[in-house]
């Protein structure tokens, strides 16, 4: 199956560099154009007994939220950049971040998307708020869930900097004896 346009969702957590550097590593073999992507927070006014601190309006909140969003979304780019990927960015918000996302990847007509998971345990998912089961169940489009493993190794072999490639070659297999064997006692 060949890509044409490739969503990945950008957010501030350092698990998310997994996710770009193999959705820009799919997207530069496939000739296919990027999309990052990011859920913008929704503001909840916290019902609290405590007195009254010095909250940000919803305005501000927001304001803020999109000025963190594009400056993730615009390093996340970079990266995309200097692998000659072609790239966009788009946002938005929601009470439901996994539909959020499946919604985006329909309406920008994308045929895949990455995500990155932590590789916490079920619990850890349930207490945090995984947004993968429900993206998994949402989506219409296939969902590729990026781990922690071998941050860089494809961006560095696309930038032609792979050190796996300055490994000694391996040492030839001697040739099997193609002629019969009597077999043992």
């Amino acid at each position: 199956m060949a890509y044409d346009r490739i969503l990945i969702v950008v957010d501030a957590d350092p698990s998310v560099q997994f996710a770009l550097d193999e959705g820009v590593a799919l997207a530069h073999a496939h000739d296919a154009e990027v999309v990052l992507y990011a859920v913008l927070p929704t503001y909840v006014m916290p019902a609290t007994e405590m007195p009254a601190v010095s909250l940000p309006s919803s305005e501000e909140f927001d304001r803020q939220a999109r000025i963190n969003a594009e400056q993730l979304l615009a390093t996340a780019g970079q990266v995309a950049e200097r692998a000659g990927v072609r790239w966009r960015k788009a946002m938005s918000a929601g009470p439901d971040d996994a539909h959020c996302i499946s919604q985006a990847a329909a309406d920008l007509q994308c045929d895949l998307i990455v995500v990155a998971s932590t590789g916490s345990n079920a619990v850890m998912r349930l207490l945090t708020g995984s947004v993968i089961p429900g993206l998994i169940t949402h989506s219409r489009v296939p969902v590729l869930v990026c781990r922690q493993c071998s941050r860089g190794a494809r961006i560095e072999h696309l930038a032609g900097t792979d050190h796996r490639a300055r490994r000694r070659p391996a040492e030839a297999a001697p040739a099997e004896d193609s002629s019969p064997t009597a077999p043992s006692p």
